[in-house]
């Protein structure tokens, strides 16, 4: 699959979908939860949107309150399990939903948003365009180990050159840009910074989508987008 089609594609699945279970063990799913994060023209998130179904609430609901709960609550947390759009579609049919509608019509079940922080970047002074995508969420050694494989992590610095709380670093080349990224761990919050090289827009877009996607498949629970420079 060519750069150029994986960009065309960060335009169109744009929703984050999440099985919502009753209880954190059950084995089957009770509803569906569908994210979208709302981004300025420098790709900082300005708002997030979410809306939820179940079959025993009569059709679909959405909930500021619900939102930001998820990021806050671990136990609530537990109860979610990041999806791809097929799968949330599997599960919505099972319970009685019938075809899932497509992401424009989804996106008409969103009304109670969540503003988000949308002042002046914090500058730097690296030069570089560094974007933060925050996450709420733990990792245990096996979910951090499997990440730091999907995101390609190495060349971590020594202790004594290491940034607070650095995990390990992984880059890519798209095009003309050359991007990397630091997982770090501080505070009991996960974060990726991503620096790109020059800046970029479709391509940094992409970039983007791709890891947040890497870290909700691992457990995390994606909570904004900020620029740093």
């Amino acid at each position: 699959m060519t750069t150029e089609t994986l960009l065309r594609r960060a335009h169109t699945g744009a929703l984050d979908y999440y099985l919502l279970h009753a209880q954190a063990d059950d084995a089957q799913a009770a509803g569906l939860l569908v994210e979208e994060f709302v981004l300025a023209d420098d790709l900082s998130a300005i708002r997030l949107r979410t809306a939820g179904w179940t079959p025993a609430d009569g059709g679909w609901w959405s909930s500021a309150a619900f939102a930001r709960a998820i990021r806050t609550d671990r136990q609530l947390r537990a109860r979610l399990k990041a999806v791809d759009r097929a799968a949330a579609a599997v599960t919505y049919g099972r319970l009685g939903g019938g075809a899932l509608p497509d992401e424009e019509a989804l996106r008409g079940h969103f009304h109670d948003d969540v503003p988000l922080s949308s002042g002046a970047p914090l500058r730097l002074g690296t030069g570089a365009d560094v974007h933060r995508i925050l996450f709420a969420g733990e990792l245990d050694d096996r979910q951090l180990a499997r990440l730091s494989t999907l995101l390609r992590l190495g060349d971590v610095p020594a202790p004594t050159g290491r940034q607070p709380g650095v995990v390990g670093t992984g880059r890519l080349r798209v095009n003309d840009t050359n991007f990397r990224w630091n997982l770090r761990h501080v505070g009991g919050a996960w974060c990726l910074d991503v620096t790109s090289q020059p800046a970029a827009g479709d391509a940094l877009r992409w970039v983007l989508r791709q890891l947040t996607g890497a870290a909700r498949g691992h457990g995390l629970v994606p909570a904004t987008v900020d620029r740093l420079s």
